[in-house]
């Protein structure tokens, strides 16, 4: 039990630092998706290691959630899997911009984030998700 516990999360580990390395600092998809190198900067750039930790954990519930609906659905191939991460994803980026974009904005990161790039920012989660869970299946599929 604890050691597929701690294989998981080596698992995941992996798969965030490889996929957020590829899609955030290689690719630079949020500065491509959104527009706006200011704020990236800021969030991924300038308050690293505050923020690299916090997507970590924004990153793991999410695909918990993920994961919740994909035993409910009972879906059993990868194609449905990245549909229902994909979906989970969009769904809560929506409902978290929807509720920051609701009231003025304040000094808050998140607030100032949603009030800059807007819905966009569904678009860059659903990317990032949807390649740390490939590689995560990957992983989980390559190794003992």
């Amino acid at each position: 039990m604890i050691t597929n516990i701690i294989k998981n999360l080596l698992t995941y580990t992996l798969s965030f630092s490889t996929g957020l390395l590829l899609i955030t600092y290689f690719l630079q998809v949020p500065h491509l998706v959104t527009g706006n190198r200011k704020i990236v900067n800021e969030y991924y750039n300038k308050n690293y290691l505050t923020n690299v930790p916090l997507d970590y954990l924004f990153v793991l519930l999410y695909l918990l959630v993920s994961y919740i609906l994909i035993e409910l659905l009972k879906l059993k191939t990868v194609a449905e899997q990245v549909l229902a991460v994909g979906l989970t994803t969009a769904v809560l980026t929506f409902g978290f911009c929807l509720y920051f974009t609701s009231y003025p904005e304040t000094p808050n990161f998140f607030s100032k984030w949603f009030h800059t790039v807007g819905y966009t920012s569904i678009i860059y989660d659903v990317i990032l998700l949807v390649v740390i869970f490939l590689i995560y299946k990957y992983l989980q599929q390559n190794t003992n």
